[in-house]
């Protein structure tokens, strides 16, 4: 896939942070009863995967689309990269619940090797992302991440991601799709990385692909 970012994950929480951020939320508990008891019952599977931990001992809190499949992982092996940016959407509870929802019924698809955007049996990356947060209706709530053609396909690579919040930023507050977290920026000429914030992560969106030729 083209652009600067090569990878896209969803950060979900532990069990217990997702307990606490939506068991007692109202609009997500009329929408789903007891939110943990409704995500254990409906992908067992899944919860049981988010529950455990990775081979260092740290807890589960990503769901991602890799070379295995659509898997859960800690954020400290999600995030072992040169690059790392975390984007939230800008969307009430429950959607942000629903998509969760969605996300974990993908765990166990395998990768899709053929990029094909246009199924779910298999997915890659930032189509897990955008499969999770899709609209439902023109009016529907969730992410609105413009298409490119890759090789004659409609595909949304990572990059599409960081280009649209760019791109949001002009736009009134509320009516921003994705809000700024965190920018981890590398520089491997220096062997370290540094905080960036929004305007660098803005203009990550069109920097060259390859680290050997980064301003």
């Amino acid at each position: 896939l083209p652009g600067f970012w090569p990878h896209a994950a969803l950060y979900v929480g532990t069990p217990d942070e997702i307990r606490k951020r939506f068991d007692e939320d109202e609009p997500v508990r009329k929408r789903f009863g007891t939110f943990t008891a409704h995500l254990a019952k409906r992908h067992p599977e899944a919860w049981a995967s988010l529950s455990s931990k990775d081979s260092s001992g740290h807890s589960h809190r990503v769901v991602e689309a890799v070379s295995e499949g659509v898997v859960a992982a800690s954020l400290e092996h999600s995030c072992g990269a040169d690059y790392v940016a975390a984007l939230r959407p800008q969307l009430p509870s429950v959607e942000i619940a629903v998509a969760l929802d969605r996300a974990l019924g993908y765990v166990g698809r395998p990768y899709d090797f053929d990029f094909d955007f246009a199924t779910d049996d298999q997915l890659v990356c930032s189509e897990l992302v955008i499969k999770a947060f899709e609209p439902q209706g023109d009016d529907g709530p969730g992410l609105r991440v413009p298409w490119i053609t890759v090789a004659g396909r409609q595909a949304v690579p990572p990059t599409e991601l960081v280009r649209l919040f760019a791109q949001d930023r002009n736009a009134e507050p509320e009516q921003r799709q994705l809000g700024f977290v965190y920018f981890l920026d590398g520089r491997e000429r220096d062997d370290k990385a540094i905080i960036g914030d929004a305007d660098a992560l803005a203009a990550s969106a069109d920097r060259p692909k390859w680290d050997v030729v980064q301003p």
